[in-house]
């Protein structure tokens, strides 16, 4: 593995959460960036390979591997799993039904874990219940890594944007990324493109931002570091701290 790789994890224990979303989203934004990147696609249900299949080779490169798929009698699944040795930016789309060895698994190849939620109750139930399984799962507590909340095909300035921001701000995990529900993200992934890779689309370029600052965060994480998620959450307002004394230190 390149010693720059960083393993991104994107996972959720409730499908229709737009796990494909986000992992097809952010792979291409790093392609854009001109990273080698890797898409591990987990899911049995293979969205994020049919989406690989539509991408135009003419587009920055994306190599989809089928994990979910099982290896031919010719060859072994850690060969048929093989990911390329230049990859710096490794996306895995976890599959929705992880538990126990399957969660520990996934936990196991990620640096960084995403878990994207919606604005809803049923969502924000059992989106708090799987951080709280995967924050004390035995894989997650003998190495602990960045871990933090995508919310997820947002309306802005809605009752349930309101809930789900006040439900965010009760988690021990930063949210680090909003996204909204835009139409946009279904056009884009029937031709196998991401967001990032529309530049003349305006409401394409509304959302590009937020993929760069989501890719910002991520490549901000400390690698092999053991952190807790209070430290994670510590941060920004610590940030905030120091800042507000530069300020009156130059007043």
């Amino acid at each position: 593995m390149h010693p720059d790789a960083r393993r991104i994890l994107i996972v959720n224990g409730k499908g229709g959460c737009g796990k494909t979303t986000i992992a097809t989203n952010l792979a291409v934004a790093y392609a854009n960036r001109d990273r080698d990147v890797a898409l591990l696609d987990n899911d049995p249900q293979a969205a994020s390979t049919f989406w690989g299949e539509q991408r135009s080779p003419d587009l920055p490169k994306v190599h989809v591997i089928p994990a979910h798929a099982r290896a031919n009698m010719y060859e072994t699944q850690v060969f048929h799993d093989r990911i390329a040795q230049d990859a710096t930016r490794i996306i895995i789309d976890g599959q929705s039904n992880a538990r126990d060895r399957d969660l520990e698994d996934l936990i196991r190849q990620a640096d960084v874990v995403l878990i994207p939620i919606l604005p809803s109750a049923i969502d924000m139930h059992v989106g708090e219940r799987f951080i709280t399984e995967l924050l004390t799962h035995r894989a997650y507590r003998s190495a602990p890594r960045p871990v933090a909340v995508i919310a997820n095909r947002v309306q802005p300035n809605t009752d349930t944007h309101r809930k789900l921001e006040h439900f965010l701000s009760c988690l021990d995990i930063p949210c680090v990324a909003t996204f909204r529900d835009s139409p946009i993200y279904t056009q884009v992934a029937e031709t196998g493109e991401g967001v990032v890779d529309q530049r003349d689309n305006r409401a394409a370029r509304k959302e590009t931002a937020s993929w760069w600052r989501l890719a910002d965060w991520i490549d901000a994480q400390e690698k092999h570091a053991k952190v807790t998620v209070r430290e994670l959450r510590l941060r920004p307002r610590a940030a905030l701290r120091a800042g507000s004394k530069q300020s009156n230190k130059r007043a």
